[in-house]
């Protein structure tokens, strides 16, 4: 079985704080968003890692996303 090479920008501090601003941004209206649907905060936060991690794993699995 060939092990898949992971590629990474090695991001610089200002690139990461910018990527960090705009992704926190989109994710707290997200948040917002889907509290207003029903969800519990509590609901939210625990997708959001759980898909989070989905994410890393098809990162690191050299897998493509399905959603």
């Amino acid at each position: 079985m060939k092990t898949p090479t992971l590629i990474f920008q090695v991001p610089t501090p200002e690139r990461q704080s910018a990527c960090r601003l705009d992704i926190e941004a989109a994710m707290h209206r997200l948040i917002k968003a889907a509290v207003k649907q029903g969800w519990s905060k509590a609901e939210v936060a625990l997708t959001l890692a759980d898909a989070a991690e989905d994410f890393v794993i098809e990162l690191a699995a050299g897998t493509p996303t399905q959603h």
